[in-house]
């Protein structure tokens, strides 16, 4: 099989009931079927999904497969994996500066996906804080394929006895059409950029929303 063929699909085994995300990796020497990664809902059997799977695979390509390089990481209720970590977490968060502007760049994991986003503007604090939300919702967005959507409603820097916080709103809306009013917050420390994500990030994985 050749490396177009598995990207075709690997897409192709996203789209089956209950599978989020999948990714199959060949193996580089004889370039057969060495890995198939899923990403899947919680609600459905893992069995099934199996099963589902190696059918796919049979009829699409021709080949019968192993049902051991298969492997499946589910995601919970409230979007959670089974082992209880976050469905989201923060890769990577940075600023760069540029004469009068800044970037803001975040990249965002879920399972064995991963985004990033960047986002650009005038040299401010304020604009940081806005931009580091957005870049980070972006990428949220991106990595669940557009399952979430998010809106920036407001978000400030608050200042008690000499300490910096930042609170925000934001506006999420899921697939399934469930939408919620969201309040985060966090103290600003060395990494404002990724202070901002871990706490749009913690407040999302605790919401309950589902996608």
């Amino acid at each position: 099989m050749e490396v177009k063929q598995a990207e075709e699909l690997s897409k192709m085994l996203s789209t089956l009931d209950g599978v989020m995300k999948a990714k199959v990796i060949l193996d580089p020497e004889s370039g057969e079927l060495s890995e198939v990664h899923i990403l899947a809902y919680g609600d459905k059997n893992p069995k099934q999904i199996v099963r589902d799977i190696e059918t796919a695979i049979l009829t699409i390509s021709g080949e019968r497969i192993d049902r051991r390089i298969i492997s499946i990481a589910q995601m919970g209720g409230e979007g959670q994996t089974e082992d209880n970590t976050p469905g989201f977490k923060v890769q990577s968060a940075g600023l760069s500066e540029d004469g009068m502007e800044i970037e803001i760049s975040v990249g965002i994991t879920m399972g064995i996906s991963s985004k990033d986003s960047k986002k650009r503007g005038i040299k401010s604090f304020k604009n940081v804080l806005k931009l580091s939300a957005e870049a980070t919702m972006e990428a949220m967005e991106n990595v669940a394929e557009s399952k979430l959507k998010f809106s920036l409603d407001e978000i400030r820097e608050v200042t008690i006895e000499d300490r910096k916080f930042f609170i925000g709103i934001m506006t999420v809306i899921s697939s399934l059409g469930m939408t919620k009013e969201l309040v985060f917050s966090g103290k600003i420390e060395f990494n404002s950029v990724k202070d901002i994500a871990e706490a749009i990030i913690e407040k999302i994985n605790s919401s309950g929303l589902k996608f």
